[in-house]
């Protein structure tokens, strides 16, 4: 497998100004043993066609792979069409950046009929699909919090089998590998592209790897500015845990 940063495990810091974007790719280069990493939409201060090749052009230069762009708008809700709206963008803004991958929740149930919202949910759903093929990139779902209308393994097997398309796969938590789920969780491995990290947790790291999983893990678990060595040792945790023994 291979280790990447998300925006959101410097959060704070770039929410307080102690950190631009720009920065924090040079810190992911230069103090973390990653790979590449993952852009969290909520802390972009623009979106426009400028700032995002010069994100690329830095991650290039820098030797990092632009493993994921997680969007910071939950599909669904009250009204899918203007869900629609906010979330279509952010699949530009991934093919800009040169992601493969654009990581995202649904949003919770809105009053009314569960029924009514689901089927809004699947058609919003295949609106999104149609575009993410056409600009090359694949949608990684991922269980929102209670009350999302996805937040089981069920619920993401059952969208992905009525939405029925190849560009709708999944993004799937370490620590649901080993929670009361583990077992749902683990059978969607095949169709994870993207897990995400909170912690160093070697039993989440392990059960990562004794899946043979062998794509990114994101470390996106949300540090005060001033601990970035306690994410430099996560880091080097996970790289312990599942290196191979010789």
């Amino acid at each position: 497998m291979k280790l990447c940063c998300s925006t959101a495990a410097f959060g704070r810091a770039i929410d307080l100004g102690e950190l631009t974007q720009l920065e924090w790719i040079d810190a992911c280069a230069n103090d973390l043993d990653v790979d590449g990493v993952e852009f969290d939409g909520r802390y972009f201060p623009r979106t426009d066609d400028d700032y995002l090749a010069q994100l690329k052009k830095l991650c290039a230069d820098r030797c990092l792979t632009v493993a994921c762009v997680r969007s910071p708008v939950a599909l669904g809700g009250a009204d899918v069409d203007a869900s629609l709206l906010e979330f279509l963008p952010w699949i530009a803004h991934a093919a800009g950046l040169g992601s493969p991958l654009l990581r995202f929740s649904c949003a919770g149930v809105p009053d009314g009929s569960p029924g009514i919202a689901w089927r809004e949910l699947i058609r919003g759903l295949k609106a999104v699909c149609v575009d993410a093929k056409t600009a090359n990139i694949t949608l990684a779902l991922e269980r929102g919090e209670q009350g999302s209308l996805v937040s089981t393994p069920a619920d993401i097997k059952r969208a992905q089998k009525e939405c029925d398309s190849a560009w709708l796969r999944t993004a799937t938590r370490a620590e649901d590998l080993i929670g009361a789920d583990g077992a749902e969780y683990r059978a969607l491995i095949d169709e994870t592209l993207i897990v995400t990290a909170q912690s160093g947790d070697r039993q989440s790291s392990k059960a990562v790897e004794e899946l043979s999983y062998r794509g990114f893990v994101s470390m996106c678990g949300c540090f005060e500015p001033s601990s970035a060595a306690d994410l430099k040792a996560i880091v080097a945790a996970w790289r312990e845990s599942t290196a191979p023994v010789l």
